[in-house]
């Protein structure tokens, strides 16, 4: 068994004297897909919804009470606040696992930790994340330029990908071939393909400006992909969120 840190808003679990029990049991996801069975006959239609069911990722650690904390009362409360989601509502965040080694979780906690003393000083603590089916690259959550040139996903999954404009007026941002059509941009667009949505700030929407072919929100599929931009900008980048199944 080796140990390793989990890393949520900026500070690891080391801080609370907390190191993972590496290796997990790995929870998995599965495609979503039902059977529905018809009479004579053999076998059963496939209904594949097109998805990934998301998974619970149950988390060990073996802590090490820190001098500061007193008690494991206050170690606690601490630690449960540290693993709190700071928004009004619950939501998917980033959370690091050293040994993902460039991949991490989109999650949130589902089962809040639970502290079993082993000594005055020593702890197991158990708690589960629920996550999103697939991991994310940490290097492609970071805005980059749109390059002239092919851009390459190197997974076998398409990406849903968040472009940023930086402009004023119309614009047609053409993926793959495919035209997405941006009306009366007011010096700033978001074009978020995961929570399929267009905006300017997530208060000021701007969805009713856009016309998208088969109303769906550009993806980035396996291996070379083009991506080219017209309209008076400044800026034009992304994040193209690379990711794989947690499989």
């Amino acid at each position: 068994m080796s140990l390793g840190r989990l890393i949520y808003h900026g500070t690891g679990s080391d801080y609370y004297g907390a190191m993972v029990a590496y290796p997990l049991v790995q929870a998995t996801t599965k495609r979503n897909v039902s059977l529905t069975q018809v009479v004579g006959v053999n076998g059963s239609y496939i209904n594949d919804n097109l998805n990934y069911t998301d998974i619970t990722q149950q988390i060990t650690f073996i802590v090490e009470r820190p001098i500061f904390y007193k008690d494991w009362f206050t170690w606690g409360m601490d630690f449960g606040d540290w693993l709190t989601c700071k928004d009004k509502f619950v939501k998917y965040e980033p959370f690091y696992f050293d040994h993902f080694r460039g991949w991490h979780w989109e999650a949130y906690v589902s089962e809040s930790p639970t502290v079993t003393p082993q000594s005055s000083n020593i702890a197991n603590v158990t708690m589960s994340l629920a996550c999103k089916p697939f991991l994310i690259d940490d290097e492609s959550i970071k805005y980059q330029p749109v390059s002239t040139l092919p851009i390459y996903n190197p997974t076998q999954y398409n990406s849903l990908p968040l472009f940023h404009i930086v402009g004023n007026g119309d614009f047609t941002m053409t993926v793959n071939g495919l035209d997405y059509q941006f009306k009366d941009t007011d010096d700033e667009l978001f074009i978020d393909s995961e929570k399929c949505l267009v905006y300017k700030s997530l208060t000021e929407r701007r969805t009713s400006r856009a016309i998208l072919p088969n109303h769906e929100y550009p993806q980035l599929t396996p291996g070379k992909n083009t991506i080219s931009l017209n309209g008076n900008y400044s800026k034009f980048e992304y994040q193209p969120r690379w990711r794989r199944a947690i499989v």
